[in-house]
């Protein structure tokens, strides 16, 4: 073992703060979305790239650009960020990060969805936090579940 142990610490802090940026952004993503939440996650000069639909430079553009969709693209939305996969930079200041999406999402529509793909990002140490510099979806399903979802059941009984 080469590195000293305050390196070594240093660097599970880094990556316990990445898995809290990547778990702030689902959240940020299901509250609404909060471009309030959201505008926290990004650097000023991050990039946004939704698949092949959109995308939004600037912390602002994608914390507006993201909460907007619910008028016209999913209204609500459930995600589920998981397997993060996190390689940090020598000086554990940046990282090169990736994990996989699965998300339920009832569209401005009111039609259902099922998503499945993958998120890959860069993220950066700015100041006292973590923050997302890129951020890509590759959406490898998008796929329309007719059936719709339907309210909790009073009781199991009736499921």
């Amino acid at each position: 073992m080469s590195q000293t142990l305050e390196t070594r610490i240093a660097r599970l802090e880094a990556e316990s703060a990445i898995q809290s940026l990547i778990t702030d952004l689902g959240r940020a993503f299901d509250s609404g979305p909060s471009a309030e939440a959201l505008r926290d996650l990004f650097l000023e000069d991050a990039r946004f790239v939704v698949d092949q639909y959109d995308t939004f430079e600037g912390a602002e553009s994608i914390a507006m650009g993201v909460a907007g969709n619910a008028e016209s693209g999913f209204r609500w939305t459930l995600h589920y960020l998981v397997s993060p996969r996190v390689v940090l930079g020598a000086d554990s200041r940046e990282a090169d990060v990736e994990f996989y999406l699965w998300e339920i999402a009832t569209a401005a529509s009111g039609r259902a969805y099922w998503i499945g793909g993958r998120y890959e990002a860069q993220a950066v140490a700015d100041g006292d936090r973590w923050r997302f510099a890129r951020l890509e979806l590759k959406a490898d399903i998008i796929s329309h579940y007719p059936q719709g979802w339907n309210a909790k059941p009073a009781n199991l009984a009736d499921a």
